[in-house]
């Protein structure tokens, strides 16, 4: 699992305790990325969110910049549509909570929780077309998970399906392919189980996808579990995403409860650790029990909303880590997307295997034309080298490149030193009350690295108390080991900004 996952996963046992936090989704997640050599072509899959988490529309080419490991890549032609504009199929499941509590009715009530979320997953499913596939799983308390429909595109039936899905009633239980039976001493449902049973179905059901490289669980739950302490809840759903992780399975979330909201947060996590999107339904609010088929339409428009990148190069990209054995390299992608406010958001994916660039004999011979032309007057050249560095002096070595740099003697307010990344080995004294580090120009630290935002981090210093904060950056910081969005910092403390680390001394 990627450390971003991680730290958001960790991240859960805080939000289990305090309901009231709220995760930020991203405004710009890379789904998937693939190169066709024969093509020269790059694919991404993208979703570009607003603040409040909605897909934006009507975006252009020009709105967007491609890198490839930190270098601007060079295309000659960029294509932009929607995935339902581009017939681009996708393969879901659609887990359904037929929990006693979802069947349950108020006295005022005319349908139950699980009526409303079964008109919503059936009203999901008449938006998909073509391609796409589609299979349906429920699961409640005492009984094995039941698949309601399998994977096929028949969403006329898949809907009728929906429609027409019951639970048992008293201690039967059914028998069916995902799961032996169960006794009836399962208090609450198992989240975590049933998200493995899905996982690993789409997983074993790959053969029946075809083309549909873009995968999803949508489920709608209360987030309840059996399992009650925090910590090995955490521990399971970390170990489930880690198991099915090369699968690229992203999970949304569709939180509702009528009682004891305790458990909703860990919905909001795992859709968030998956690149997925969270929508959590108030049912205090006026329309929020009536919302609940509205949402799930809500989901499936996003999902059809997906933005599909065609990038053709112009030139293969240098560097990138090369894959040993082969003749090829691994890049970092990175894309930033210029918003409808003025705000650039920025994502990147690890790992796109792409052909070495050839080498180029043209550009080689005229350099070297250069160089040996450039010889005959190297007398000359050495004699202004020297004297312009004999005028110039102690000037050459005053100049600090936009970083601040151990020359600096003025009074002591605390120093970052560089224990790794790009810089590694630089000590930089802070001098001003605010310190800004990121890899745009501008910055008080300039750190030229792909894992680096714009504007990733700055270090407040207020009557000796130094505050460090993130500045809403793609793979945010850790401080000692621990994702933070602001914390006070002690005398020998460790910060991770991308791949850099520094070293925070009071002295």
């Amino acid at each position: 699992m990627l450390p971003w996952k991680r730290w958001s996963l960790a991240l859960a046992a805080l939000a289990l305790l305090l309901p009231g936090l709220a995760l930020a989704d991203s405004r710009v997640v890379i789904d998937h990325v693939a190169y066709d050599a024969k093509e020269r072509t790059l694919t991404m899959y993208v979703d570009v969110l607003d603040v409040k988490g909605n897909p934006v529309e009507n975006l252009s080419p020009a709105d967007l910049k491609l890198t490839a490991s930190g270098k601007p890549l060079v295309t000659s032609d960029i294509q932009l549509q929607t995935a339902q504009d581009a017939g681009e199929p996708i393969a879901v499941v659609l887990l359904l909570n037929a929990s006693r509590a979802y069947q349950a009715m108020g006295e005022s009530e005319e349908h139950s929780t699980y009526q409303q979320e079964k008109e919503g997953a059936a009203s999901f499913i008449k938006m998909l077309s073509g391609n796409d596939k589609v299979a349906v799983v429920q699961y409640r308390e005492g009984f094995p998970h039941e698949v309601v429909y399998s994977f096929a595109s028949d969403f006329k039936q898949a809907a009728e399906a929906v429609s027409n899905a019951t639970v048992p009633d008293g201690d039967a239980l059914p028998e069916n392919n995902l799961g032996k039976q169960v006794g009836t001493q399962t208090l609450s449902p198992e989240i975590v189980r049933a998200i493995d049973k899905s996982m690993n179905y789409l997983a074993e059901n790959l053969e029946k996808l075809g083309s549909a490289r873009r995968r999803f669980i949508v489920i709608m739950s209360d987030g309840k579990d059996r399992e009650t302490r925090k910590d090995k809840l955490i521990s399971k759903i970390q170990n489930v995403l880690d198991k099915y992780e090369e699968y690229k399975i992203r999970i949304h979330a569709i939180g509702f409860t009528a009682d004891d909201p305790m458990y909703l947060p860990l919905l909001q996590t795992i859709a968030n650790s998956t690149g997925g999107v969270y929508k959590g339904i108030d049912p205090a609010a006026k329309e929020g029990f009536g919302s609940i088929p509205s949402v799930w339409d809500g989901i499936a428009g996003r999902i059809k909303k997906q933005y599909v990148i065609k990038a053709v190069l112009a030139d293969i990209p240098e560097g990138g880590e090369p894959v040993k054995g082969k003749d090829e390299v691994n890049h970092v992608i990175g894309l930033s997307v210029a918003m409808k406010d003025g705000a650039v958001s920025e994502a990147v994916f690890n790992d796109v295997r792409m052909p070495k660039p050839s080498i180029a004999w043209g550009a080689i011979l005229k350099w070297v034309g250069i160089v040996v032309g450039g010889l005959l007057g190297i007398g000359l050249i050495i004699f202004l080298i020297i004297f312009v560095s004999r005028r110039k002096g102690s000037d050459e070595g005053s100049g600090s490149g936009g970083n601040q740099r151990q020359e600096y003697d003025g009074p002591s307010r605390g120093k970052l030193v560089v224990l790794a990344g790009p810089l590694a080995g630089e000590t930089f004294p802070l001098i001003d009350d605010v310190t800004t580090i990121g890899s745009m120009k501008g910055n008080t630290i300039v750190i030229q690295d792909g894992s680096v935002s714009r504007r990733h981090a700055a270090i407040k210093i207020d009557q000796m108390r130094y505050e460090v904060a993130d500045m809403n950056s793609t793979n945010g910081i850790l401080v000692n080991g621990q994702r933070v969005h602001k914390v006070f910092l002690k005398d020998g403390d460790r910060i991770h900004i991308g791949s850099t680390e520094v070293q925070f001394n009071l002295k």
